[in-house]
């Protein structure tokens, strides 16, 4: 038998390691590997890379005292190519993790065990008053994503919950310690071998039902601190330009690709099924947008070369994305993951939060629309207050007006809008105020309301004869557009009025 401290304090490193490298890949996916600190992050990880190699060998022989069964995981093979037969890097990693993780319990004796992994990981496996310790849950979802997916996948629980909930948990969060946490709630008692526990899921149903009433207390991914001389420097770090954009913008499309997102649209070929069909993925987006010569996966230097490639595949994509909310894994000949059950807006709003992550961080002042006639295509950046007031505007239950203004929305903010555009949004929201003009009469001071009317009418917006003024900066449109706007919520608010 193996000594116990020694294998302990080994397989503790193993999880650890595993644990830190999934969380340092998080990060470079969070930052992009163009940032500064990227290189500190890189360099990490090939450290760590080169420990958990060192370690592997001691941990067979672990597995091997307690049960050679517990070999059999799928190990990691330094020589594959990062991303092998539709799984990731870091998830072949994970079976090798639970493996080891349940070699302790079987090689100790359980209470010791727990303690020597408490004192050595500094983490606390105890019960809290939520039943587990969410404070190592770390979100790389929107909170709202999780709390919809979470509830649609508990109202319509099947036979497959257990492994639906572990890919969900998988997706949203930043390690395994929420699926951990997940698997250990169908145990009534603590795989330590202490007392039995009181106050925790006994289901994986329950584990998430309670998970997403919490989930404002869930602690979000962030980008880590700047290290030591960068902090010193203060440097303020640099936008994005499109190059970068666009090799950030692969990554990211890539990591949707691999997690099954794009297999509605373009179907991956099962290597038992013969008569399927092959859908080149490029073809597609080829016959949607036009653009000769595209590539799948893509290429950043062919969306850069060709003009406005870039947004048009941003655009295409948003609107191909689907989540596979099952997944089976198809060992045979290296097939990989089978995805299926496939949702549209869960997927397309997580599409959109993470490509305006992205250009968030680059100089290109566009985003993706979250609301209204024009969600999921790139919208010029506006200010917070302006985009507040887009957005309410955009969210009004449908109607002959409330669909004028967001028609007149999406024409001014559209990406390359033209000075004709945005005087024709203008003219539909001029439209919707003329018919309210007695209304704003009636709770304006004097004839304040006339102004409103004197511009449009004498500046070469409605009318175009010589007695208009036609002679101003375009910028003159962007103040008039967002002032009608304003004035049209301002209207919303008088016609709400209870009436005595």
């Amino acid at each position: 038998m193996v000594d116990q401290p020694w294998a302990v304090e080994q397989l503790q490193k193993f999880v650890a390691r595993i644990e830190a490298m999934a969380k340092l890949y998080r990060t470079m996916h969070t930052i992009g590997s163009d940032r500064p600190e990227a290189e500190g992050i890189d360099r990490e990880i090939s450290e760590l890379e080169d420990e958990l190699c060192r370690l592997e060998p001691a941990i067979q022989i672990v597995m091997d005292a307690v049960d050679p069964e517990l070999r059999n995981y799928q190990r990691f093979d330094p020589d594959l190519p990062a991303l092998y037969g539709g799984v990731s890097w870091t998830e072949r990693w994970y079976p090798a993790r639970r493996a080891a993780e349940k070699a302790v319990g079987l090689h100790t004796v359980g209470a010791e065990a727990k303690r020597r992994m408490q004192e050595d990981s500094g983490r606390d496996f105890g019960p809290t008053a939520n039943g587990y310790d969410v404070a190592d849950f770390e979100l790389v979802w929107p909170r709202e994503l999780l709390i919809r997916e979470g509830e649609a996948l508990i109202a319509h629980a099947g036979q497959s919950f257990d492994a639906q909930c572990e890919w969900l948990l998988t997706e949203a969060f930043a390690d395994t310690s929420a699926v951990d946490a997940m698997r250990a709630s169908g145990s009534s008692t603590d795989p330590w071998g202490s007392d039995p526990r009181s106050g925790l899921p006994h289901s994986p149903r329950e584990f998430l039902s309670r998970l997403v009433e919490i989930a404002d207390q869930l602690r979000e991914a962030s980008v880590r601190r700047p290290y030591w001389s960068q902090r010193r420097r203060a440097a303020v770090p640099s936008r994005l330009d499109i190059s970068a954009v666009a090799r950030e913008f692969v990554r990211t499309v890539d990591s949707f690709r691999v997690n099954g997102y794009l297999d509605q649209a373009f179907p991956a070929v099962c290597v038992d099924d013969h008569d399927e069909v092959y859908v080149d993925a490029g073809d597609v987006l080829q016959q949607m947008l036009g653009i000769p010569n595209l590539r799948w996966p893509l290429q950043a230097t062919r969306l850069v070369e060709v003009e406005d490639a870039l947004f048009d595949v941003i655009e295409a994509l948003h609107d191909l994305v689907a989540r596979p909310r099952s997944r089976s894994f198809h060992s045979y000949g290296g097939c990989g993951w089978h995805y299926s059950q496939f949702a549209i807006e869960p997927a397309r709003v997580l599409y959109r939060w993470r490509v305006n992550q992205l250009l968030d961080r680059s100089d290109l002042g566009l985003t993706l629309s979250d609301d209204g006639e024009d969600i999921g295509r790139l919208v010029a950046v506006t200010d917070d207050a302006r985009a507040d007031l887009v957005t309410r505007l955009a969210n009004q239950p449908p109607g002959r007006a409330s669909d004028r203004v967001r028609h007149g929305i999406a024409l001014f903010r559209a990406r390359g809008s033209t000075e004709h555009d945005k005087r024709s949004a203008i003219l539909v929201l001029a439209g919707i105020i003329e018919e309210r003009r007695q209304l704003l009469k009636d709770n304006l001071v004097r004839k304040d309301e006339g102004a409103l009317f004197d511009i449009a009418n004498n500046f070469a917006l409605r009318h175009q004869d010589l007695k208009q003024q036609g002679d101003y900066d375009p910028a003159f449109l962007d103040w008039i557009f967002w002032w009608y706007l304003a004035t049209i919520e301002l209207s919303d608010q008088l016609l709400a009025r209870p009436t005595s």
